[in-house]
């Protein structure tokens, strides 16, 4: 059965209503929640516009001087200039970048935006036996 609404057109047509009028206060003090994924693309534009290096250079001094006495363990080096460090900070940063710029356009080509492990391996292979990181 169908219900239908009872039609009282004489009463609403005399009857006047004044219109509510607006409030600026916030009920419930909520915020509203951004979707998923709002913050991280936020993060992602702000760190794009930067010009600043993103590993921590007492972090990064230390990976080079393990690097450089795995490489030379006979030689006692305990010091390096920081123009050098910065340098080398600077190349290995852009050289990341890059990696991974290359390796998440292989994730779109697989229809994909999650970046694996295959991807970065493929782009290992890719770039060829000559790239810094294959040797």
């Amino acid at each position: 059965m169908v219900r239908r609404k009872s039609s009282t057109s004489s009463n609403s047509s005399n009857t006047f209503i004044p219109p509510k009028k607006k409030t600026s206060v916030l009920v419930g003090g909520k915020k509203k929640r951004k979707k998923p994924g709002v913050r991280a693309l936020q993060e992602i534009r702000q760190l794009r516009r930067s010009t600043n290096l993103l590993i921590p250079k007492l972090t990064f001094s230390r990976l080079v001087k393990e690097t450089v006495h795995y490489i030379f363990p006979r030689l006692d080096i305990n010091r390096m200039q920081a123009t050098a460090l910065e340098a080398l900070q600077e190349a290995a940063e852009m050289y990341l970048v890059q990696f991974f710029e290359d390796s998440i356009l292989l994730a779109y080509h697989a229809k994909r935006v999650t970046l694996m492990k295959p991807d970065l391996i493929l782009m290992r292979r890719l770039r060829g036996r000559d790239d810094v990181i294959n040797r």
